[in-house]
């Protein structure tokens, strides 16, 4: 492809990521029809069941849906897309062979687990949801870019060069994001009881 073709389909595709923030179901359709066979065929370098690479692959465009509203951020959507599609096989993968292996060693010895009361488990359950949604409130606390690069490094696992050419921004720049938002939640964490 040259440069003006390039061009073209790097603007065509940040058009598309803006309709999709904008809730057009539409757009995301076509982005799937430009996007879904060139990823499949992409997804045979990390994995080689064809059924879990049209899985992964179709859970990119599902992703892409419920984090719409931050695509407006995203510099070179190919290559965010690219991206979500290798993180999501290469852990699909890592699952799969943890798996494996757990439940071979469960086959071979018999773990003996004491049970929690229910009491405890519901003390539990309700620990974890107030923690979840204090670290969801501080999340919202955190200037909008930080976050966002913050949330593309720690919970879609992406590199900071992945997020740097994402997002059009140096490897430092997303490091210096990274730092101001574990800095706050470090913070506010502290502060928390339970």
């Amino acid at each position: 492809m040259n440069n003006k073709a390039e061009h073209k389909s790097l603007s065509e595709d940040r058009h598309l990521f803006k309709r999709i923030s904008q809730n057009e179901y539409k757009a995301l359709d076509l982005l799937f029809n430009k996007y879904y066979d060139p990823l499949c065929g992409f997804g045979n370098l990390f994995e080689k069941d064809q059924m879990i690479i049209e899985e992964q692959v179709s859970d990119v465009f599902m992703l892409l849906w419920n984090k719409r509203e931050a695509l407006t951020e995203i510099e070179n959507p190919k290559s965010y897309i690219y991206v979500i599609a290798k993180n999501l096989l290469i852990k699909k993968n890592k699952y799969v062979k943890n798996k494996h292996y757990l439940d071979d060693k469960k086959e071979n010895q018999l773990v003996l687990k004491a049970h929690p009361s229910f009491e405890e488990e519901v003390i539990d359950q309700e620990h974890q949801l107030a923690y979840q949604k204090a670290i969801a409130q501080i999340l919202k606390e955190i200037p909008k870019k930080s976050r966002e690069i913050f949330e593309m490094s720690r919970v879609e696992g992406l590199k900071y060069k992945e997020i740097s050419e994402i997002m059009g921004i140096s490897p430092r720049t997303v490091e210096n994001h990274i730092a101001t938002a574990l800095r706050l939640i470090s913070k506010k964490v502290a502060t928390i009881s339970f």
